[in-house]
Formats: C-alpha cells, sequence, structure tokens
C-alpha cells in the first residue's frame, strides 16, 4: 500500500468521523428543540395538577384536558413524578385523574402482558399510585426477578394478607433483588406481617429463618420474644445469634435474665450478641457476668464487654475501673472503655 493509499484512507475515516459527530450534534439539538417547546406545556400542565391537588379554583376537568393535549407518555411521567408526594385527600384527586385519563386502566391490563418490561411498568405506575389489585398479587410469582420486586414495593402500599403471604414466600427466592424487596417491604410493612412471619419460623428452614429473625430484629415487635426465645437453644449458632439479638430489640421484661444466660453459650457470636443486646437494654444487674468477658481470648469480644459495662451505668463504670489498673487484656480493654467515656464526657460539654 502506497502513501497516497494510506492518506486517502486517513482522510475518510476523518470523514466519516467528522459526519457521525455532526449527526450526533444534529439529533441532540432537534431532540433539545423539542424539550424546548414542549417544557412551557408540560409547566403549564403540571401547574393544572398541582392546583387540582390542593383544592384551588383549577378543577380536575381543566388538569384533564391540559393532559389531554400531551402523549401518554408524557402524561404518566407528569402524574408519576407528582404521586410519590401526594397523600390524603389530593391523592384521591390524583387518583381520579389517572382513571379519566386512562393511566390506571392501562397499568392494570398491562399487569396481564406478555412482555415482562410492560409487567414491569405497569407494576411502578400502581405502586405509584397506591392502587388496590388482586392482579399484583400475582405479580409475585412473575417469572421476572425486577416484576416481583417491584410488586414486592407495591405491597408496602397497599398491603393484605395474601401480598404478606407471598412476600415471605420471596424470602427464599433464588434471586438476591427479590430477597433484598422482600425483606425491606415485610420490615416497612411493619406490625401487620408479624403474625404471618411468627407462623412461617415453625416449618422454615435454616436460611430462611435466619432471614425472619433479621426481619423481626428490624421490627422490634414483643411478640417476637417467644418463638426467640425457643429458637436461642437451636442447633445452629448463626441461628441461635440471631434470636438472641431478636429477644434484645423485643423490650420484654424477661428478656435481660435470658441474655445474661446466653453468655455461656459456647459459641462467641452468641455471647457477642447477648453482649450486645445487655448494652441495648442497659441491664445493670447483668454487669458482674459481663465483666469476665474483658478477659475472653477474642477481641472482639472483650470490646463489646467493654462497651457493655459502660452502657450499664454506675455499675458498669465501678467494674471497669476495678480492672483499669495492672496489666492484661482485661486491664487494657477496660482502659479503652473509660478513654472512650472520658472522650464521650468532654464531647457534650463542648
Amino acid at each position: 500500500m502506497t502513501a497516497i493509499d494510506l492518506l486517502v484512507g486517513l482522510l475518510i475515516a476523518i470523514g466519516s468521523a467528522i459526519i457521525a459527530v455532526l449527526g450526533a450534534v444534529g439529533v441532540s439539538s432537534v431532540i433539545r428543540a423539542h424539550q424546548v417547546r414542549r417544557e412551557p406545556l408540560l409547566a403549564e400542565a403540571r401547574q393544572a395538577i398541582v392546583v387540582a391537588l390542593s383544592g384551588g379554583e383549577v378543577n380536575t376537568s381543566d388538569a384533564f384536558t391540559s393532559l389531554n393535549r400531551f402523549s401518554k407518555r408524557h402524561t404518566v411521567k407528569l402524574m408519576l413524578d407528582l404521586a410519590p408526594s401526594v397523600t390524603g385527600a389530593s391523592r384521591l384527586v390524583l387518583l381520579s385523574l389517572g382513571e379519566d385519563t386512562g393511566v390506571l386502566e392501562r397499568a392494570r391490563n398491562g399487569v396481564h402482558s406478555r412482555r415482562w418490561s410492560t409487567r414491569l411498568y405497569a407494576a411502578r405506575v400502581l405502586t405509584a399510585f397506591g392502587v388496590k389489585s388482586d392482579e399484583m398479587c400475582l405479580l409475585l410469582r412473575d417469572p421476572s426477578p425486577e416484576v416481583r420486586a417491584q410488586a414486592a414495593a407495591w405491597s408496602v402500599v397497599t398491603p393484605n394478607p395474601v401480598a404478606i403471604e407471598r412476600l415471605i414466600s420471596l424470602l427464599d427466592d433464588p434471586d438476591g433483588l427479590c430477597r433484598f424487596a422482600a425483606q425491606d417491604a415485610l420490615i416497612r410493612i411493619g406490625l401487620a406481617a408479624a403474625d404471618a412471619l411468627i407462623c412461617a419460623l415453625e416449618t422454615a428452614n435454616e436460611e430462611l429463618t435466619g432471614r425472619i429473625l433479621r426481619i423481626a430484629a428490624a421490627m422490634g415487635d414483643e411478640r417476637f420474644y417467644g418463638p426467640a426465645f425457643v429458637l436461642a437453644s437451636d442447633s445452629s449458632a448463626r441461628t441461635r445469634a440471631l434470636a438472641t439479638s431478636v429477644m434484645a430489640r423485643t423490650g420484654n421484661p424477661s428478656a435481660g435474665e435470658a441474655l445474661v444466660a446466653l453468655l455461656d453459650d459456647r459459641s462467641d457470636e452468641v455471647v457477642l450478641a447477648a453482649a450486645a443486646g445487655l448494652a441495648k437494654l442497659s441491664y445493670w444487674p447483668g454487669a458482674a457476668d459481663v465483666e469476665p468477658l474483658l478477659s475472653h481470648a477474642s477481641w472482639k469480644l472483650r470490646q463489646q464487654a467493654g462497651l457493655t459495662l459502660l452502657a450499664m451505668g454506675a455499675p458498669g463504670m465501678i467494674l471497669l475501673r476495678a480492672s483499669a489498673p495492672g496489666s492484661g487484656p482485661a486491664a487494657e480493654m477496660a482502659d479503652r472503655a473509660l478513654q472512650v467515656q472520658t472522650l464521650s464526657n468532654r464531647f457534650e460539654a463542648a
């Protein structure tokens, strides 16, 4: 290949690149110009919706007229932007607009679509509007994990017994996104899901039991104390540790004494959870049982023992000051804990 051929090839490549850049700039300019022309109309429609929601002079028919000037895509976008921020009477007005414009009807029909992307979009619309729908419960068993996860988010907005049962089954889903979505949904649903979770513990395998106990720890419902107390004797150290954390969070009057007993567990993980639980409860009668842990072989346990004694107030401080003089692991950790207390006092004084 001659130099001239190389030069021609180079010029062609440069020319093609310039044409591609100019084409991209041109398309971007057209899109931007279209957005600029649309923006005043979108602002007008948005304002009409806001006034309708606030009970101003403009009524829902005015907002409906404004929305009909736009494509369905723009209409849905406008309403979805506003839906999460409205409640009460304003939400009822927005629901009325959603029905009048056909947004919600299309979403209900979209739930049955053969395309997973359409089902996902429909689920997002119904979630944003907080629409109760029996069809949405079906999506909790959808073949697509993205759709199942979105259906889990919908369950928080409109919780019902069927949805809660299916959320619990999603805790054992093979897809991590679905498991996380189900766990988050059950925590946010809160007390309404407690009884179903307690029932599920009776037949759950070890993995599912662990996930339910994490949810129970986040909820802190006292009804979990009984099942957690039983599971604190489970053969699995991980299950015992999680059950111990649940007991500490329920606020049951018997929790402190039960946690003290678990300080003698053969698993360091369980002992750590028990010590942390005693700190959370500030259960000072257990101070003498925690103090020996300052000499434990595990650094994490020694550290937690120091923090737990600090949380127990005066009884814990007395034991820390008694252990601080001298040398050895107990003295070192007691001294660290007292330094933390000193720094905390200075910070509060400042």
